[in-house]
């Protein structure tokens, strides 16, 4: 029975949630089978997880119905009725969750109902809500339904016919502000799929979009009347330029400047989705001559932990997000750093990475302060079972290959580095470069510092100063430390 539905769902109850549903169970609005509050009772007490043979059909019979003869289909009844009442309770909760759409349904009500003064009422209390709240993803839409309400109402009403000019004229703009947010979003994503998932989308429905309000000049020269709306308007449309024009570095820094500018104007939970969006923008954008790019990086994470969005909406943090910031600061021999993220943001990491993430951060940390043989016993622990394992840990062992000056490690690294690459068909063509860039050119300086050569030398820092290795501000550090060594100008 445990891989019943049923058992499904009750897993993914949490403790608060059993006591709702036994509530909701003894409700005779909700359940007329008292049976059914009988068969959870027995169900919950091998809560949370209904494993093995506790929650088998004949041993559950047995616990309901003590001494009497088992009996298959009373009990898949009863299975039957309580799926139904629970898939119900989640129906319920998400509606008792959501406020707006609660709103929304009693507005309808009154409306049907012909309560008028009680609908103005709770139009207004509404939209003064609206108004003030922080903006979010269906903010525009929100308000452009609540208005249209308040139209339809009005029109079949026609005594209650009021001066309705200015709220079609706000509908029509909502729809409009709407598709600026929502299609910058769906344009980010796909383009996001493209390069690192090897997946593509049809751009050309919001490349058209954005090209005639581009070309119309609506949301730079300010046709926007109300200063907040082209505040976050322009948000979004330097959002979808970072991502259509990557080559074309200001639209990367005016997205970064229009976001740190007017983050208060925005709901957390949009504030988080959208320093996402600016991290991705920052790692396609086509880095240039003298840029440090990995210091970028750095400074955006930090960002995002002075804005409180480091983390996820829901209190845990993401894998990537943790695993980045610890492998820049790596690089950049930043020790306090990694250790301010562990002591505050490891606990909130998925107990399934902890393990790993343990070791990935001991590596990392040993390696900013330059104990490389401990460096290199925490990476060999690390178990490559999630994507960034697999690509991180290559570019470890490649860097502390490095400092132990270990050629022959080196070599079998880069064999079977290429060897995982070509195999690997999800993963975009561009991202096989980059992945390949960093680890070869660090193979590449290793062969110049075990058997110096100034000419190739010379040449290798030519190519990291127009940006082309992958890694420019590790490999400044690392050929100052060789010109020091060597006394090269």
């Amino acid at each position: 029975m445990k891989s019943l539905l049923l058992i499904q769902i009750l897993r993914s109850f949490t403790k608060n949630e059993i006591v709702l549903f036994d509530e909701f169970l003894r409700s005779p609005f909700y359940n007329k089978k008292p049976n059914a509050v009988k068969f959870f009772e027995t169900l919950k007490k091998h809560a949370p997880d209904y494993n093995g043979d506790e929650v088998g059909k004949e041993n559950i019979w047995k616990q309901l119905y003590p001494g009497k003869k088992y009996n298959w289909g009373v009990l898949k009844n009863l299975i039957f009725d309580l799926t139904k009442l629970s898939e119900k309770f989640i129906e319920v909760m998400l509606y008792e969750d959501n406020i707006t759409e609660k709103n929304f349904l009693y507005l309808d009500a009154l409306s049907n109902r012909k309560i008028h003064n009680k609908f103005f009422l709770e139009y207004n209390s509404m939209l003064r809500k609206f108004e003030k709240s922080k903006f979010h993803q269906n903010y525009y839409s929100d308000i452009r339904k609540l208005k249209e309400k308040k139209i339809n109402h009005c029109n079949i009403f026609t005594n209650l016919e009021t001066t309705l000019s200015e709220d079609i004229t706000t509908v029509t703009e909502y729809y409009m502000y709407d598709a600026i947010v929502k299609l910058s979003g769906c344009y980010t994503i796909i383009v996001s799929h493209s390069i690192a998932l090897n997946k593509s989308g049809n751009k050309s429905i919001v490349e058209h979009f954005f090209g005639l309000a581009d070309k119309n000049n609506f949301i730079t020269a300010s046709e926007i009347k109300n200063v907040r709306d082209h505040k976050i308007l322009l948000v979004y449309y330097y959002q979808y330029l970072a991502f259509v024009y990557p080559e074309n570095s200001d639209n990367y820094f005016n997205f970064k400047k229009h976001l740190h500018e007017n983050s208060d104007l925005f709901s957390l939970k949009e504030k988080y989705n959208l320093h996402v969006t600016l991290g991705n923008a920052l790692n396609i954008r086509t880095s240039k001559k003298g840029e440090n790019k990995l210091l970028e990086f750095l400074e955006h994470y930090k960002k995002q932990i002075e804005e409180n969005v480091f983390t996820e909406p829901d209190g845990g943090i993401s894998i990537y997000s943790y695993s980045n910031i610890i492998k820049m600061a790596g690089r950049l021999s930043d020790h306090k750093l990694i250790k301010f993220v562990k002591d505050n943001f490891f606990d909130l990491l998925l107990p399934e990475f902890k393990e790993n993430m343990n070791f990935f951060t001991e590596a990392f940390y040993n390696y900013s302060k330059g104990n490389w043989e401990k460096s290199l016993e925490s990476a060999m622990k690390i178990k490559a079972d999630h994507f960034i394992f697999k690509y991180d840990l290559r570019d470890l062992q490649g860097m502390l290959y490095y400092e132990l000056n270990d050629y022959e490690s080196f070599t079998y690294l880069m064999d079977s580095h290429k060897h995982f690459l070509k195999k690997n068909k999800n993963v975009s063509d561009q991202y096989k470069i980059w992945y390949d860039l960093f680890v070869s050119n660090v193979y590449r300086l290793l062969k110049i510092k075990l058997k110096f050569d100034e000419y190739e030398f010379i040449k290798f820092e030519k190519e990291v100063s127009e940006g082309k290795s992958g890694g420019t501000s590790y490999f400044r550090i690392k050929i100052n430390e060789l010109k020091k060594l060597h006394k090269v100008r």
